[in-house]
């Protein structure tokens, strides 16, 4: 569609500014070639308007639902899916691994002892008196009764709720 049919269609549909409006309508008056398109778009639009448009009856809903609803319905991926494929697969897989770490484990020499030492590390002597007072006890005691208690509310709510 050249640049003259987009205006001329714009002008027919409505879609185009007040501006560009006017100026197709000034050139569709003066220039013979506009007026030419829109003659040949306009009838073209007046025919296709004029065509009656088919409408399927007032039961075609109605009856293309019934068919779907007598079509055997489909079965489920998991009933279409062998079970004994899928332990196959997994047999094979787990053959493989277990073959693999054999011969593995089969060619380590276990006799060979390596020069390799680990080194010595001593933890520092932690003071427990100093951080396990009275008031931590107490505390970490009370915070835990608290979770507690909110924990027994949930599980109640919960058994009260079933009933």
């Amino acid at each position: 569609m050249n640049l003259i049919e987009k205006r001329i269609w714009d002008y027919l549909d409505g879609t185009d500014t007040a501006e560009q409006r006017e100026l197709t309508g000034q050139l569709i008056k003066s220039d013979p070639l506009y007026r030419q398109v829109y003659n040949e778009c306009n009838s073209f639009n007046s025919l296709v308007s004029a065509i009656d448009q088919e409408e399927p009856s007032m039961g075609f809903s109605r009856n293309v639902m019934e068919r779907i609803n007598l079509e055997p319905a489909h079965a489920s991926f998991k009933s279409l899916i062998d079970r004994r494929i899928i332990f196959g697969i997994a047999g094979f897989f787990l053959f493989t691994i277990t073959a693999l770490l054999v011969v593995l484990f089969y060619q380590i020499d276990w006799t060979q002892t390596t020069g390799f030492k680990t080194p010595e590390f001593t933890m520092p002597a932690i003071d427990t008196a100093k951080y396990l007072n009275s008031t931590f006890i107490n505390t970490f005691f009370f915070v835990d009764i608290i979770i507690g208690l909110y924990l027994l509310d949930g599980f109640l709510r919960k058994k009260l709720k079933s009933k």
